[in-house]
């Protein structure tokens, strides 16, 4: 922690109301969304997604955007998000959320299967509300469409990677191909093009899986997955959208919202 990151500091007086209203522009639920400070796409993509009468409560957290050469770059902005993770929660319990949302998909794959449903476990007694994250989100997706063989679209390096290749050979299913992107900064993961990440979806493709799963939230992927799924006949997932259609199900939305993909759309 540097001198410009202190934490939560609360000045003597200071109170918790927990009397619950209905709120009035989200009558039917505020979504605490939790994503790094230098993430640039899911807030505005879950705003995008936002049904009617449905707020979200964004918190950016504190991570650097860290210069990305190696393993332990990656690792450091991890360590980063691990440090400033709960003062996140804090600060969205404040707005009495109904549900929690990690819109950072890596953290939810540290430490493969028991890391992430801890993690899990642990955000939902912080926060007192159900948590949706990335790798619980992707692997219900998955099952919902049958798919057992799947490609990994990703802009990250191997430490990253090695964790959700774990995660989901745990939970049953088959990795046939990673296409990591390395992106040399979290920005620079927001600037990859549409064109970039098409040719990176069709060399997944070329690994004959049973659907493909971008991960990195800040990658501008979800008009590429949309119209993916219709040149490759298969299913093709953005971590923001799975993660945001998870948690409207979870809290009984049903709304249906084209444009983000079959899962927003049909289910």
């Amino acid at each position: 922690m540097n001198s410009l990151q202190h934490g939560i500091q609360e000045v003597q007086g200071s109170t918790h109301d927990a009397q619950r209203y209905v709120n009035a522009l989200g009558p039917r639920g505020v979504i605490g969304v939790m994503t790094p400070g230098p993430n640039v796409n899911v807030e505005n993509e879950m705003m995008d997604m936002r049904p009617a009468g449905v707020i979200n409560a964004v918190d950016r957290y504190y991570v650097p955007n860290q210069r990305i050469a190696q393993d332990e770059d990656w690792s450091i902005i991890m360590r980063n998000v691990t440090a400033h993770l709960d003062d996140s929660v804090r600060r969205l319990k404040e707005a009495l959320i109904d549900h929690l949302v990690l819109g950072m998909s890596s953290q939810s794959y540290m430490g493969g299967e028991r890391g992430s449903f801890a993690l899990q476990a642990h955000l939902e007694q912080l926060s007192g509300v159900p948590v949706t994250m990335g790798a619980q989100s992707a692997e219900q997706a998955f099952r919902l469409c049958g798919a057992r063989r799947i490609a990994l679209l990703t802009p990250y390096y191997p430490v990253i990677e090695q964790n959700a290749v774990s995660y989901f050979s745990a939970r049953g299913f088959e990795v046939v191909h990673v296409e990591g992107l390395k992106c040399k900064s979290i920005i620079h993961v927001a600037s990859q093009t549409y064109q970039e990440l098409a040719e990176a979806t069709l060399r997944c493709h070329a690994a004959r899986p049973d659907a493909i799963l971008q991960l990195g939230t800040n990658l501008a992927y979800a008009k590429v997955a949309n119209d993916a799924e219709k040149w490759l006949r298969l299913p093709v997932f953005a971590s923001g959208p799975v993660i945001y259609w998870s948690a409207l199900r979870k809290m009984g939305i049903r709304d249906q919202v084209p444009g983000f993909g079959s899962l927003m759309e049909f289910h």
